[in-house]
C-alpha cells in the first residue's frame, strides 16, 4: 500500500489536494475545548479511506486544517491507526496521490440525521 507512495509525499496536505476555499478564515474559532493548533476550513468532500491491510472504506471528509482533518464513515478507526486518504484526484493518478494520517481519536456520532456512524480526527504524517 505505501509501497506505492513515496515518503517524501506522503502526509503533506498539497498532496491530498483537498480545495482551498479563497478568502475565507476559520470556521470554528471559539468552540469549547478545542485543541486544534491552525485554521481549519469546511469543506466537504467524499474520500477513500485505506487501511495498512488494504481495505478500502468510504469516508466524508468535513472540515481540515494544515495539521490534520476531520471525517465521517461507518469505520470506527482506532487510535493511532495509520490510514491513506484519497479524494478523487488522487485516486485518478496511479500509483500516487492521497496522504497519511494518524488516527487522533474516534468517536460514535449521535445525530439521527447523519450517514455514517462516527467521527475521527487525524493528523497528517
Amino acid at each position: 500500500m505505501t509501497a506505492r507512495m513515496s515518503s517524501a509525499s506522503a502526509g503533506r496536505m498539497r498532496d491530498a489536494d483537498f480545495g482551498a476555499i479563497p478568502g475565507r478564515t476559520d470556521q470554528f474559532p471559539e468552540l469549547p475545548n478545542e485543541k486544534r493548533s491552525s485554521t481549519r476550513f469546511a469543506f466537504e468532500e467524499p474520500i477513500i479511506l485505506e487501511t495498512d491491510r488494504g481495505e478500502m472504506i468510504g469516508a466524508v471528509v468535513i472540515n481540515y486544517g494544515r495539521c490534520g482533518l476531520y471525517f465521517e464513515s461507518n469505520f470506527e478507526a482506532p487510535r493511532g491507526t495509520v490510514l491513506i486518504i484519497r479524494n478523487e484526484s488522487a485516486l485518478s493518478t496511479p500509483c500516487h496521490g492521497g496522504c497519511a494520517a494518524r488516527v487522533r481519536w474516534s468517536r460514535e456520532i449521535k445525530r439521527l440525521d447523519g450517514d455514517y456512524c462516527f467521527g475521527t480526527g487525524v493528523q497528517y504524517c
